[in-house]
């Protein structure tokens, strides 16, 4: 392969790159938006919810925050068909299979970890399931950076520094922080998911959401 092939071809790859960043930041930014959204309604319901009652012998808090991922997995589900026939291209494209092999390891350890903690009606437990949720979900996004547009990668990050402080506050927190904890009592988990799930979700979506003239993000 000559330099003019071999130029030919980093050109090539790098459109691709910026192709599969710009629908996915097209597919992200509405779910994103449906995660938020869904995220502060469950917080709203989770805070008037009494803590420790199991409903089919699992924590209300995991059950609950189970319903919501149900129903963000099916929005994006949706996103994905609708972009995938609007550009005339098969659902599970070469991007999309590549997209799911990088998520899968993060979700997979969530999901294994999250079976682990099912069974348990301790809602002082329920801060370190919120932290471990988030923690896999920053991995999982930023698994997704070799292909996914540079606001996604952010937010990836955003939620793994977040697991990270919050893990160092159950460490180091002094008495404030603590008296604090112990204000929030077992409202402390839904506060930590309306921040990251909720919060960080509907910021990324204001941000990503494409815009006509727009240029394509790196």
């Amino acid at each position: 392969m000559n330099e003019q092939e071999r130029a030919e071809q980093h050109l090539k790859t790098i459109r691709r790159l910026m192709e599969r960043a710009t629908i996915y930041r097209a597919i992200s930014a509405p779910t994103a938006l449906v995660g938020g959204l869904l995220s502060f309604i469950a917080c709203a319901i989770g805070w008037t919810l009494p803590a420790g009652i199991a409903l089919d012998h699992r924590n209300n808090f995991i059950f609950l925050w189970l319903v919501v991922l149900f129903l963000t997995v099916a929005a994006n589900t949706l996103f994905i068909v609708l972009g995938a026939r609007k550009r005339d291209e098969p659902v599970f494209s070469k991007s999309m299979k590549a997209a799911f092999v990088a998520l899968a390891p993060a979700f997979l350890t969530a999901a294994v970890l999250t079976f682990l903690f099912g069974e348990t009606s301790d809602p002082s437990e329920e801060f370190t399931v919120s932290i471990m949720w988030a923690i896999c979900y920053g991995l999982g996004l930023l698994a997704t950076s070799h292909f996914a547009p540079r606001s996604l990668t952010l937010l990836g990050w955003a939620f793994l520094c977040s697991a990270i402080a919050a893990i160092m506050f159950l460490r180091f927190s002094n008495y404030l922080l603590l008296w604090i904890l112990t204000v929030l009592d077992a409202h402390t988990a839904t506060v930590f998911m309306a921040l990251t799930f909720g919060l960080y979700h509907l910021i990324y979506a204001a941000c990503a959401w494409p815009r006509k003239g727009a240029e394509t993000e790196p």
